[in-house]
């Protein structure tokens, strides 16, 4: 009447289709990241990617804010809060989503090189776009595949709200 548990795995296989057997019971809690896109030396990826091309998907897994896992909490607070000091502004307002993309390349890199941790991007809500925000999501979609920036989120209303993003460079 004592059934060992390699007898039920027929059983079992047949109530459930598409079940595998696992052949090792043991959870890997340092799994390889996903590899990020290659970037230069200077951590600036100079190419602009498509962002039309992004599925709906993507864009809805596009973050609102990101903070790298080497930023401490209470500087992520200070971060969130804007009590840091700007370095910058970024105002991307009126410009195509090419010409953005290349005032964001031509931005971090003058930005990277001078030494300036905070800036701030003034994208837009998106209210007078036809259907969606265009400029919002392909900034921070933008901003997600660069090395050099550690953390975004989005602004205080006395810096633009959600219209704008806090950026922390590396």
């Amino acid at each position: 009447m004592n059934k060992k548990l390699s007898d039920d795995e027929p059983d079992f296989a047949a109530l459930v289709p598409g079940v595998k057997r696992l052949h090792d019971d043991r959870i890997n809690p340092h799994k390889q990241r996903q590899a990020r896109p290659v970037v230069r030396q200077d951590g600036i990826k100079p190419e602009i990617t498509d962002f039309e091309a992004l599925s709906f998907q993507q864009h809805l897994e596009i973050q609102e804010s990101f903070f790298d896992h080497g930023i401490q909490k209470k500087l992520q607070r200070r971060i969130r809060q804007g009590v840091l000091p700007v370095d910058d502004v970024l105002d991307l307002h009126g410009y195509t989503q090419k010409s953005a993309g290349t005032a964001l390349v031509t931005f971090l890199q003058e930005s990277i090189s001078v030494g300036h941790k905070m800036v701030i991007i003034i994208h837009g809500k998106g209210h007078r776009s036809q259907n969606t925000a265009v400029l919002k999501p392909m900034t921070l979609h933008w901003l997600s595949q660069q090395k050099s920036v550690l953390a975004w989120c989005p602004a205080q209303p006395k810096d633009g709200g959600h219209g704008a993003s806090y950026v922390y460079l590396r």
